[in-house]
């Protein structure tokens, strides 16, 4: 075999070896540019689903009874359909109350009696409007005790203590000297 042919014979070789080899390194470098790009979606998705959690986490209060008497960091307030329409709840889906005798930003809940019953909707931050809800409706109200309390188109919201997340027992009920409602998001009470 002379030179001449020897020299052919290496470039027919391998020019198909460096195609194979230049598709290779394409592939290779298609992966890992597809590799990155889902590390980085993997990465933006794991910090919107801690970030979630972090604030649904400052929004909710302990659960029971007790943590009814408890401000959430970052009280969250959504609305929700019920057999009154659609009405308000906070984070833990307790549904909340207005009470006829409050006047705006001002609630007349204040006895020992009517508090124990009606356990403020406390905040210890500035409160978030969820899915259904008004942020510009929302704000709170200093009570006698210093604690804020969670209020919707000027209305002081409640909950009632013998109820659990989901359920709707007192409204449109007379106690405490006064009608309690439920409101809808409009910041009214529900017909």
């Amino acid at each position: 075999m002379n030179t001449e042919t020897r020299s052919r014979r290496i470039r027919v070789v391998a020019l198909p070896m460096l195609g194979a080899l230049a598709a290779g390194l394409a592939i290779s470098a298609s992966t890992s540019t597809t590799d990155a790009r889902a590390g980085s979606i993997s990465r933006q998705a794991e910090v919107s689903t801690t970030a979630a959690p972090r604030a649904a986490s400052t929004a909710r209060r302990p659960a029971g009874e007790a943590g009814l008497r408890v401000p959430a960091r970052r009280a969250r307030i959504v609305a929700k359909r019920s057999t009154y329409g659609r009405v308000l709840y906070d984070a833990n889906g307790q549904v909340v109350y207005a009470f006829e005798l409050d006047r705006r930003n001002r609630s007349n809940c204040t006895s020992a009696e009517c508090v124990k019953a009606w356990p403020p909707v406390l905040t210890r931050e500035k409160p978030t409007a969820g899915a259904g809800v008004e942020a510009r409706l929302l704000g709170t109200i200093r009570r006698r005790d210093g604690r804020l309390q969670v209020t919707y188109n000027g209305r002081p919201l409640y909950f009632y203590e013998h109820e659990t997340p989901g359920e709707i027992r007192c409204h449109n009920v007379d106690l405490h000297g006064g009608l309690w409602w439920v409101v809808t998001q409009r910041g009214n009470p529900a017909d």
